[in-house]
């Protein structure tokens, strides 16, 4: 089930779960920032668990090569939403969300909007923390099988 770990009480997908979790070690790993203010938080989630999922399907990730039809798109897709980090490296300086968070805590005051104002967002990248990387690409594979 991909709605698999909580925050605050709160259920959340895997794909979702790391924009509230920037303190964690090893988010640089799992997600990366990007500039994409013409789509929310939520929608990129629930595309971007699509794609894995559309690659999973066959067999594949969104990293994989020689790939073809639904997930070859599915991997396109996911590399024009990675392009996305030029953006956030243009507008603050890096596409690491750990920086970012460290930057904000750092700061007396926070002097940047809120990022659903900005156009940053959190791309799940398909992996998981350290102490289980393949959590999300097994959560992906589980909802591919149950499609």
């Amino acid at each position: 089930m991909l709605a698999a770990v909580t925050v605050s009480g709160r259920p959340l997908c895997l794909t979702c779960a790391p924009a509230f979790a920037l303190d964690e070690p090893g988010i640089d790993d799992v997600a990366t920032l990007i500039w994409l203010p013409h789509l929310d938080q939520g929608a990129l989630g629930r595309c971007v668990t699509a794609l894995h999922v559309a690659a999973k399907t066959a067999g594949h990730t969104v990293y994989d090569q020689g790939l073809s039809g639904e997930a070859l798109s599915a991997k396109r897709a996911f590399e024009a939403l990675l392009s996305c980090r030029l953006g956030a490296l243009e507008k603050i300086g890096t596409d690491r969300p750990s920086l970012y968070r460290s930057a904000l805590k750092s700061l007396s005051r926070n002097p940047f909007p809120e990022a659903h104002e900005t156009g940053l967002r959190i791309l799940m990248r398909g992996t998981w923390f350290p102490d289980n990387p393949r959590r999300y690409l097994d959560a992906a594979q589980e909802w591919a099988v149950s499609r």
